[in-house]
């Protein structure tokens, strides 16, 4: 231990005696350290969280699946469900719940709530215990059972203000009273931003309905049961089911997921590749630390003979050297925490929250916790030891003899730690090439969805969107509904500023939609349970002018379309095209029954493809049909506006209370607010690669440029002689000039090798752009050069000017 405390004085005093050195090695550790403590952190928060249930390992959600329809994932039956929880042989449990949207009153302005239905025994699968009270019985998901709920912890301390005595209080959901038992804790959020939880039963005839899919699954696997087997094991049971029920689950499989890799959803792989980013730049930094540290070695040869000559020993050396790296390291992690602690800040600014189309975990804070220190301590000492052990196995080889050569030659460094330098600045280039490559493609890709068609113009369009409480609005009556839609339509197109004014069900880029089945009368019909499939879309007869999606055939829907006349439907051009090539479509009919049932609607019209999940998405096939002729509890109404739609908000919202006071709005803005949403993470994730890619690029010019000036000063006798004997000084810059050429052109090759290995991880992360872009590719490669070039010149032209008489003078 005294030996220990002797290298860490002697290696504080050599930092001290090098502050230039120091403060390089430092800032350079700490921006390569920082951006990864940083990056760690939103992974920490956001993959690698503890969640809140017992043996999270073993849970698991459970979907229906029929990869062969374009459909990876998808809501299951009551019927497959009750099959799946009595036959499966992978799971202890498996319980079942669906969204179910709910209406509070009575606890200040009408409030849309999104609540759960679930089966009794959904919280004991995920072992969850309640903060107050109890959850559900068996008994209470009866017909006929008092209405209870359990409320979030959320929900608890925000509408109900922390009662005390919550226990047992009513609260009025859809005009229905119902009894608090429970309160969840704070951290358990899951299904995530659900606010409170009724009971669910499946039985009687509900649990032979193989047709309507609603369900979703949770499960808790086997012990010795992998998430893999699971998968397969539940494939073999569903298909199973699907041969007994042809006629509706034909093709249908099941996709076993991991409960930690769906919450953490669309951001896993975008977040794992900004981490790899940020990997590269640390290795960047810490090859320019490790090229630093062997130029200070070359330079302390002698100091080194002196102690070998003395009697120290090579592990002493090896010691002390890494003691010194070891140190840098140190105070670039510990100002590399501090750097990451601000920019946690900033990545909480611009972390994609609330994105309707995109399944991301919502995130209210990133935080600098034990794990974060701890990772950061690690790499820290990590970089330490990798990158400081070859200057220090460099320094150990020292000769005693170097100490009696007065010559200059015994200060200047050996052919092998010259090689390995220009390694580590080729290495460097070839990580900077990646990822400015990377960050290339992702800009180009980024470009193109930001330019691209939505089918629609969301700028200077209001939407506001409503849940219509069943209890006020049954589906059974649907002259009720339609009295409100068009009251409320009317009203608003009284206020001042609004040119045009409609109303729909699934609005474009909320991410909500549903699908329907469909025939065409008139063609072979299809193999059971391969009928095509088609968005279901409802609107009033302005819709499409207010939304400006265009008409291509045919008429819009008009006022006389209401629910006594005859059902009429305008579908998409992609829709037209797949299933009736050139024939014209106009008064074919769609049967969205079945053979036995026919429901035939009569296609009056022909619109434009809407791309309604983002640019980035395809357009699915679109069947609009009036919105008077099926009623709807989800609305959205949007107002066209030559002016600012935000101004519009709250005379909008006073329309619609005006004629349902009760009525409660859960969501209300602009359109152009929701199309930027719609690509912000490929926004954010551009935006950070870039920077990535840039610091990486700055930190590889310095190394460069380092070593290019290194090589001159040890080569500047050389350079006197050769200037003595008649070189020009072009001859001069043309010679390190090569060098540095040489130097960089190897990195690049071998950057361009790197890109191309990594094409499968970054293709499906693209859109319209091919991961081997040669236009990228060369873009990226000519501008590493130029700056290299510069980083190159800088030297060559200090060596090309150098008087010769001076640099011979030493000699």
């Amino acid at each position: 231990m005294t030996g220990l405390f002797q290298d860490i004085r002697y290696g504080c005093r050599m930092l001290l005696r090098n502050p230039g050195f120091t403060i390089v090695a430092v800032l350079t550790l700490a921006l390569g350290i920082g951006a990864n403590t940083a990056i760690f952190s939103v992974v920490n928060t956001v993959l690698l969280a503890h969640l809140p249930y017992k043996d999270v390992d073993r849970l698991a959600m459970i979907w229906g699946s029929n990869p062969s329809r374009g459909e990876p994932q998808f809501p299951i039956s009551a019927g497959d469900f009750t099959e799946w929880k009595a036959k499966n042989n992978a799971f202890e449990d498996i319980a079942a719940s669906y969204d179910n949207e709910v209406t509070l009153t009575g606890a200040g302005e009408p409030k849309l709530v999104l609540g759960y239905a679930l089966t009794p025994n959904y919280f004991r699968i995920l072992g969850v215990e309640p903060r107050i009270g109890r959850t559900f019985s068996e008994e209470e998901a009866h017909p006929g059972a008092p209405n209870v709920v359990v409320l979030s912890d959320k929900f608890w301390r925000n509408t109900l203000h922390r009662d005390p005595q919550v226990l047992g209080k009513s609260i009025t959901l859809d005009a229905k009273s119902y009894s608090v038992i429970g309160v969840m804790p704070p951290d358990f959020n899951y299904p995530p931003q659900t606010e409170l939880w009724l009971p669910m039963e499946i039985s009687g005839s509900v649990s032979g309905d193989y047709e309507h899919r609603y369900i979703r699954v949770v499960g808790r696997l086997k012990p010795g049961v992998s998430a893999a087997e699971a998968q397969s094991r539940m494939g073999a049971l569903e298909s199973q089911i699907a041969g007994a029920h042809p006629a509706t689950d034909a093709g249908n499989g099941a996709s076993v997921e991991p409960l930690r890799q769906e919450l953490a959803g669309d951001i896993r792989v975008p977040l794992l590749v900004l981490w790899g980013a940020v990997g590269f730049v640390l290795f960047i930094a810490s090859a320019n630390v490790a090229s630093l540290l062997l130029m200070r070695a070359a330079s302390r040869r002698k100091e080194v003979s002196v102690r070998v000559a003395l009697g120290a020993g090579r592990v002493r050396l090896l010691r002390q050297f890494l003691t010194e790296s070891l140190l840098l390291t140190l105070l670039g992690g510990a100002l590399g925490v501090l750097l990451a602690a601000w920019w946690a800040h900033l990545l909480m600014a611009i972390f994609p929250n609330d994105i309707a189309n995109l399944s991301i975990p919502k995130v209210e804070a990133i935080p600098m916790n034990p794990n974060v220190f701890w990772f950061a301590l690690g790499i820290t000492l990590l970089t330490g030891l990798v990158f400081g052990s070859v200057p220090a196995l460099q320094s150990a080889r020292a000769d005693a003899n170097d100490v009696l050569k007065d010559s200059g030659r015994g200060l200047t460094s050996s052919s092998r730690s010259t090689r390995l330098r220009r390694a580590l600045v080729m290495a460097e280039i070839a990580v900077s090439l990646v990822l400015l490559a990377s960050a290339g493609l992702f800009a180009r890709s980024f470009q193109r969805v930001a330019q691209g068609d939505l089918g629609f113009q969301p700028d200077r369009v209001l939407a506001i969107q409503i849940f219509l409480p069943p209890n006020h609005y049954p589906f059974g009556k649907p002259q009720k509904q339609s009295a409100f839609i068009n009251d409320v339509l009317g009203r608003l197109r009284m206020l001042p500023g609004v040119s045009s004014v409609a109303a729909t069900n699934f609005l474009p880029l909320t991410g909500f939609w549903g699908s329907t089945d469909f025939l065409i009368e008139g063609q072979p019909l299809p193999k059971a349970g391969v009928k095509p499939k088609a968005d279901n879309r409802l609107a009033t007869p302005e819709y499409f002018s207010a939304m400006r999606i265009k008409l291509l055939r045919g008429r819009t829907f008009m006022a006389s379309d209401r629910y006594e006349s005859e059902p009429v439907a305008i579908i998409s051009s992609g829709l037209a095209q797949k299933h009736f090539g050139r024939e014209d479509v106009l008064d074919k009919v769609l049967n969205l029954g079945s053979p036995e049932h026919p429901d035939r609607w009569r296609i009056v019209g022909v619109v434009s493809d809407v791309k309604a999940f983002g640019p980035d998405q395809a357009a699915h096939a679109d069947i609009y049909r009036p919105l008077d002729q099926v009623p709807f509890p989800l609305l959205a109404f949007v107002l066209r506006t030559p002016g600012d739609p935000s101004a519009l908000l709250k005379p909008a919202e006073q329309a619609i209370w005006d004629v349902d006071k009760d009525q409660p709005i859960f969501k209300a803005l602009p359109m152009n607010v929701l199309a930027a949403q719609s690509v912000t993470l490929r926004r954010v994730s551009t935006f950070l690669l870039a920077g990535f890619a840039t610091l990486a690029l700055l930190l590889a010019t310095v190394g460069l440029y380092g070593v290019m000036a290194y090589t001159v000063a040890q080569r500047s006798h050389e350079i006197g002689i050769r200037m003595a004997l008649g070189a020009q000084q072009k001859d001069v810059l043309w010679m390190v000039l090569k060098q540095g050429a040489r130097v960089v052109l190897v990195g690049e090759a071998c950057g361009v090798v790197g890109v191309l290995a990594l094409t499968r991880t970054i293709e499906g992360l693209l859109y319209n752009v091919s991961a081997k872009d040669p236009l990228t590719l060369a873009g990226v490669s000519i501008l590493l050069a130029l700056v290299a070039l510069i980083a190159s010149y800088i030297p060559a032209r200090r060596a090309a000017k150098g008087d010769p008489i001076v640099a011979l003078r030493y000699e």
